[in-house]
Order: structure tokens, then C-alpha cells, then sequence
């Protein structure tokens, strides 16, 4: 929808992309803050409150009319946004401690949503329908998620003693409480620092394909709405299935090395979008870089919770920082198309997806019971991983 978007507010690609740098920034910062709230109340609590919130703020940005009101509004939905991604990668990642394969093909439900999202908004776009319709749809489906979360909370925060492991995990908190303050210390100490960095690049990439890969194809190659939503579709459809069919053999490769693979994939798709003048072509490369970024997210989260010494706190982090990495590219990609041309944009959002795989060759792959990056030996009790699943 980002094409009518722009042109109904008569925005260029820098001011569009100042318009998402500061929205997604607030997110990222709520989402940190959230990362605590989720300590403390749960995670289900925050994520039916974040839903109620978002499906009324969702129908107040249809209504907005005026740029500034818009921008005003868009802000508050990313902020809700921000709390539900925290709190729904908080609970999973925390249930899901030490199944790669399980946590990736939950992610893969992301995929699902995101493709079903954009081709029934391309349907509706070119039957006439203004895109504004689509928002209070949207709302209409997270008012009932949102009363299932409601209905299934049982008011208990995730890292609170539950069962037989309750003491060692007891102990095992209070030993963590000393650096609960400096949460970088604590990053640091888990070996966490590198990735974390690693992570916040690789959202330079996915943010940009979702936004950018598109409206290059409809801003700039002239395709229909169809097309260019249906490279996006594809893309999704690449990456749901890779995530879900494929999620024991990138278990089996390691979070680091599929990392790589997933860098160079999403790289070269990119770069053949920005390279070519047929649209065909182009939308096969922006198919591939979608696929090839979607690996990001779910890999990065399953090894920060194999790792981490406080998952929700982790995880937050982690969410925080890939809000940054999207705040990076929106400006960024946006200045550079709007200078040097849209094609030198995508070239940006291709050496980022390089510069993850890059990075990661470079880096010390963690071994079994060690993290890299850090001295310390990564000391998870079995017991307790089995009484968080």
C-alpha cells in the first residue's frame, strides 16, 4: 500500500523514509521497555492489551487525513506493534528454548500472515477499493486474537518458578539479578554483543525489501500492483515453506551457517532487482530477497535463547536492536534514492544483506556448551530447559 500511501500524502522517498525512521525508532524503544513489562506481568498479558490497543489504533490511521495526522498516528500503531512482536517472541522464544527447528517454523506463520496480508490488499487496491479499507479489517482480526490472548492468560510472568525445576531456576535468577542493570554487561558476558550487531544489520535488509523492493517495482519499473505484490507473495511463499519444510536441515547446518546462506541469497536477489530493467526479472530477485531475509529473524532469536542467560531480557534486546536496523535503512534507502537513484537504493539493502553474511564467516561460530565471543561457558541446566518447554 506504501505507493498510495505516498502519493496520497504527496511524499518523496526521503520524506517516506523519515516518516517510517521515526516510527519504527519509538518502536524500538518501546519494545526494550516492553521487554521488562514482560518480566514482570507476562507475556500474554502484554501481548492482549498490545493487540486491543493496536486494533483501535489501526482504525484511527484509516481515518487520518492529513500528513501530519497521519504521521502522528502511525507512530502510536508502530509502538503497539513493537509491544506485540516483544511479547510474542518473549513467550515463544522462551517455550521454544533449545528447538531451532520448532522456533523457526513458528516464524513461518509470519510468512503466512504476511503474504495472505499483502495479496488480499493488492486484490483489493486494484478492484477499486481504497487501501484505507484495509486497516480496519486487520483490526477486526486482532480483537479476536487479542480475546484469545485474554481468555488463555493465566497471569503468571515467564521467568516466574512453576515446577520441579523451580529452585535451580530460583538460584538461577538471583544470580543474574547483579547484572539486570546493565543489560550490555550482560550481552556482553553471554557472548551476545557481536550478533547482536549482526542482527541489527540484517534488519537493515528485511525492512528494506518489505518496503522498498516493492515500490521500486510499482514507483519505478511501472508494474501493476498485482505484480509487484504478487513478487512479495512469492517471496513469502519462499520463505514460509523454506521455513517451515526446511527448519531441520537449517537446524542441522547451525545458526551460523545458515545465516551465511541466508545473507548471500537475499544479497544477490536484491542486487539483481536493482540491476535489471525487466520486470520479471526483477521480480524474481526481489522473491529471493525476501526468502533469503526472512532466515534472519527466527535463526538469530533461536540462538539468543539457547544462549542468553535471561531470555525475555535477551529477546527484548534483540527486538530493540532489529527495530534499529530498520530504522537505519528507512532513511537511508530513502536519501540515497532520492539523490542517486532508486536502483543505488536497493544496491544499499544488497550490501547489508553481503555485509550480515560477511560478518558472520568472520565471527567464532559458538560451539556445543560454549558462546562465542565471550569467555564464559554457556552453563543451561537440561532440567531447566525442559521445565520452560
Amino acid at each position: 500500500m506504501l505507493f498510495n500511501i505516498q502519493h496520497a500524502f504527496a511524499l518523496n522517498d526521503a520524506q517516506l523514509g523519515v516518516l517510517l525512521a521515526v516510527a519504527i525508532a519509538v518502536a524500538g524503544g518501546s519494545s526494550a521497555v516492553a521487554a521488562h513489562f514482560c518480566d514482570r506481568v507476562g507475556a500474554r498479558r502484554l501481548l492482549w492489551i498490545s493487540l486491543f490497543a493496536w486494533a483501535v489504533l489501526l482504525c484511527a490511521l484509516a481515518l487520518a487525513q492529513g500528513r501530519a495526522e497521519f504521521a502522528a498516528v502511525l507512530v502510536l500503531v508502530e509502538v503497539a506493534g513493537g509491544c506485540i512482536d516483544t511479547a510474542m517472541n518473549a513467550e515463544a522464544s522462551h517455550r521454544l528454548i533449545g528447538q531451532a527447528a520448532a522456533l523457526v517454523r513458528l516464524h513461518a506463520l509470519f510468512n503466512v500472515g504476511a503474504l495472505s496480508g499483502a495479496a488480499g490488499a493488492a486484490v483489493l487496491i486494484h478492484a477499486g477499493v481504497s487501501w484505507r479499507w484495509v486497516w480496519p479489517v486487520i483490526a477486526v482480526v486482532a480483537v479476536a486474537v487479542g480475546v484469545w490472548a485474554l481468555v488463555t492468560d493465566n497471569g503468571t510472568a515467564l521467568d516466574a518458578p512453576t515446577s520441579a525445576g523451580a529452585d535451580d531456576r530460583a538460584a538461577a535468577g538471583s544470580r543474574a539479578a547483579a547484572g539486570r542493570s546493565h543489560p550490555l554487561r550482560r550481552l556482553r558476558r553471554d557472548g551476545l554483543l557481536v550478533l547482536l550487531a549482526v542482527f541489527a544489520l540484517a534488519e537493515v535488509t528485511e525492512g528494506g525489501v518489505d518496503t522498498w523492493g516493492v515500490l521500486y517495482l510499482r514507483n519505478h519499473l511501472a508494474t501493476g500492483v498485482l505484480l509487484g505484490a504478487g513478487a512479495y507473495v512469492v517471496g513469502q511463499l519462499v520463505a514460509a515453506t523454506t521455513r517451515s519444510a526446511g527448519s531441520p536441515l537449517l537446524a542441522r547446518l547451525s545458526t551460523h551457517r545458515a545465516l551465511i546462506v541466508g545473507g548471500c541469497v537475499a544479497g544477490g536477489g536484491i542486487l539483481i532487482e536493482s540491476l535489471t530493467s525487466l520486470s520479471g526479472v526483477a521480480a524474481v530477485g526481489l522473491a529471493l530477497g525476501a526468502g533469503g531475509a526472512s532466515l534472519f529473524w527466527p535463526l538469530v532469536m533461536s540462538s539468543v535463547s539457547a544462549r542468553a542467560s535471561q531470555v525475555v531480557s535477551a529477546v527484548g534486546a534483540f527486538t530493540a536492536a532489529g527495530y534499529v536496523g530498520w530504522v537505519a535503512g528507512a532513511p537511508i534507502v530513502g536519501w540515497v534514492s532520492e539523490t542517486l537513484g532508486p536502483a543505488r537504493g536497493l544496491q544499499v539493502l544488497a550490501a547489508a544483506a553481503f555485509g550480515v553474511a560477511l560478518c558472520t564467516a568472520l565471527s567464532r561460530e559458538a560451539g556445543p556448551g560454549r558462546v562465542s565471543g565471550g569467555s564464559l561457558e554457556a552453563r543451561h541446566d537440561p532440567a531447566q530447559h525442559r521445565d520452560a518447554r
